[in-house]
């Protein structure tokens, strides 16, 4: 007889090859709810998972759900909280609001719906995973929000590969992969720029990449115990020191 398990990491959820995916979905649901109880508690939990259907029949997009990724590198997919987007950009909105939005490891598009939404007017989502972005690509079809002066592009790329500008850019990051690919892209951006970079990186698991290339900690968000996400902002004159 085969046993099939679930390994559960500290990115989120990581299957063996053989794993049958399809008969966890619940189970991951389930974890994940009584996680966010405990660190988050029972209010904002279930405050989330409201946001979660009134979000998306506001924006009139289809994003939730996940998918599982096959790499031991790029992580699977999940939809970003709702509720934790909006408190981020309203946090940071008015110093980042002319610059360049790229979402490394877009997914759906969720958050480059939830950011143009907050005002962002030049927006990029960067996505491996054909499928995920066939689905992108339909949900800003069924965007209903979009305004006039706001541009939307999606990429197939890989993010290592991805042609970085040297634009004022604000970074998004949820958690799309390993500590070795991130310290990768990251090295490659700061190669790329000597112009105003902030990075928003989500359910941040992994930090040291950020602190080897001089990118300083700006603020972080909270729900009850469970970090959200950390803000950091590239130092240009640390780094060329």
């Amino acid at each position: 007889m085969e046993f099939y398990f679930l390994k559960i990491c500290v990115e989120g959820i990581t299957f063996t090859q053989h794993l049958k995916y399809k008969y966890l979905k619940f189970p991951i649901l389930v974890f994940y709810f009584f996680r966010s109880m405990f660190l988050r508690g029972p209010i904002h939990t279930f405050k989330l998972l409201a946001a979660e259907i009134s979000f998306e029949k506001k924006l009139g997009i289809k994003t939730s759900s996940f998918k599982k990724s096959e790499s031991t590198e790029f992580f699977h997919y999940q939809g970003a909280s709702y509720l934790v987007l909006q408190e981020i950009f309203s946090g940071i909105f008015e110093q980042t609001k002319p610059f360049n939005f790229v979402d490394i490891g877009c997914g759906k598009g969720r958050v480059i719906f939830v950011a143009e939404f907050a005002g962002y007017n030049h927006l990029t989502g960067i996505e491996l995973d054909d499928l995920l972005l066939k689905v992108a690509l339909n949900n800003e079809i069924l965007y209903t929000r979009k305004r006039k002066s706001s541009i939307i592009n999606f990429v197939h790329n890989n993010a290592l590969n991805f042609d970085y500008k040297n634009l004022p850019t604000l970074y998004f990051l949820f958690n799309p992969f390993s500590e070795a690919v991130l310290r990768k892209v990251l090295e490659k951006i700061v190669r790329s720029t000597t112009s105003e970079t902030w990075f928003v990186y989500m359910n941040p698991q992994f930090m040291n990449p950020f602190s080897e290339q001089r990118i300083e900690k700006v603020k972080e968000f909270k729900t009850g115990k469970y970090l959200e996400a950390v803000v950091y902002k590239l130092n240009r004159v640390s780094t060329r020191s």
